[in-house]
This record gives C-alpha cells, sequence and structure tokens, in this order.
C-alpha cells in the first residue's frame, strides 16, 4: 500500500525562511550604496573642477577672465573664484557647484557661458568683513561725492552695475568705474552744478558732456 504523508507540515530550517528577506536587504543595500556613489561623484566633479582658478581657466571661455583676475588686486584678497562668485552661506556654494553642468553643456554646444543671478557677484560678496564697505562716501581720490550705502541700499544698485570691471578690467568691454554717461541716468539735471558731484572745488565752465 500507498504510503500515507504525514499531516504534520514539516520544520523548514531557519536559514532558508531568513535567505529571501536577507537577499532582499542586501540588494536595497547596494542600491542605496550606487545612488550615493553617483550622487557623490556628480557632485565632486565640480567641486574639482572650480577648486582653483587654474582649474576654472581650462577652459578657454574663461581664460580672459582668468588672466585680468591675475593682473588684478582680488588675485590675494580674493584666491578663489568663489570667494565673489557665489553667495555666502553653504546652500549657496552647493547650489552653484551644479551650475557647473550648465556650463559644461554650454562649451560642447557652441553656445556662450551666460553668467547668471548666482554666478554674478552679489552686494553680499564684495561686503564680506574683510572687503568693502559701504560707508566710502567719495570716490578714491577724494573729489567724487558718492555715498556708496545710499546707493546699493535706497537706489538698490548692485556693486558690479558700477564696476562690471572692478576684476575681469577689459573683458567684453567691463570699465573698472562708472562711466559719466552712467551716472547721467540718474543725475542728468545735476550735470551742471559741480558741488553735487564734486567735493573739491572747480573753476571754469563744466566740460563737454556735463
Amino acid at each position: 500500500m500507498p504510503e500515507t504523508r504525514s499531516s504534520e507540515t514539516e520544520e523548514v530550517p531557519a536559514e532558508q525562511l531568513n535567505g529571501a528577506p536577507r537577499a532582499a536587504r542586501s540588494r536595497r543595500v547596494w542600491i542605496i550604496a550606487v545612488i550615493l556613489g553617483v550622487a557623490m561623484l556628480v557632485f565632486a566633479v565640480p567641486v574639482w573642477f572650480t577648486a582653483t582658478p587654474r582649474q576654472c581657466a581650462s577652459c578657454h571661455e574663461m581664460k580672459p577672465y582668468y588672466d585680468s583676475w591675475r593682473a588684478s588686486s582680488h588675485r590675494e584678497a580674493a584666491s578663489n573664484c568663489l570667494y565673489c562668485h557665489v553667495r555666502p552661506g553653504v546652500v549657496n556654494l552647493v547650489g552653484y557647484e551644479f551650475t557647473f553642468y550648465g556650463e559644461v553643456f554650454a562649451h560642447f554646444a557652441g553656445a556662450p557661458v551666460k553668467s547668471t543671478a548666482g554666478n554674478t557677484p552679489s552686494v553680499q560678496s564684495c561686503g564680506r568683513a574683510e572687503c568693502h564697505s559701504l560707508n566710502r562716501e567719495t570716490s578714491n581720490s577724494g573729489d567724487i561725492k558718492i555715498n556708496h550705502r545710499l546707493h546699493v541700499t535706497q537706489a538698490n544698485i548692485p556693486c558690479t552695475r558700477c564696476h562690471p570691471g572692478a576684476v575681469h578690467t577689459g573683458v567684453g568691454g567691463r570699465l573698472k568705474l562708472p562711466p559719466l554717461s552712467l551716472c547721467k541716468t540718474c543725475h542728468a539735471d545735476k550735470m551742471t552744478q559741480c558741488s553735487y558731484c564734486h567735493a573739491q572745488r572747480h573753476s571754469g565752465a563744466p566740460p563737454a558732456g556735463h
């Protein structure tokens, strides 16, 4: 007669019961590790390429900016491009690093590398404690009255509006000092009043163009 199978369920070894969950956990760990590794690599590449000005200049589009920076006083004051071109703060730095891929795309696509709000030197960058003060009320010569704090905080004029070539003088036609034509956009009706702009006394008729 055929053997009758016992109604009792045979015990399955614990190793077999735990094998499937353990394998699933192992796969999840590997997936997470791969995702983290890729994320770290994606972030590490721009960090490395923007670590020094010389590395920024490895793209030919940046060469004129690198050369003008080396010729300026900012070579000592700001030894890294990001010191001026990123607003202070870790969040701003991390966000800026990812714009690197947009610049890479523009480079290989032959499109111009356009400056964005994130990498145009901001008032916050220029106004770091050891850099430029808004308390200046005259030009370096002491002759031109220019209340920097009023222009920045009340007229909402960024530093780069008047000084686009403070570091990269000559690149793309950038000027270190604001031209008279820029001042006239707001002060055209005052150009014949010498004492309005000049701290020193001037004799004779206003120069041509005033």
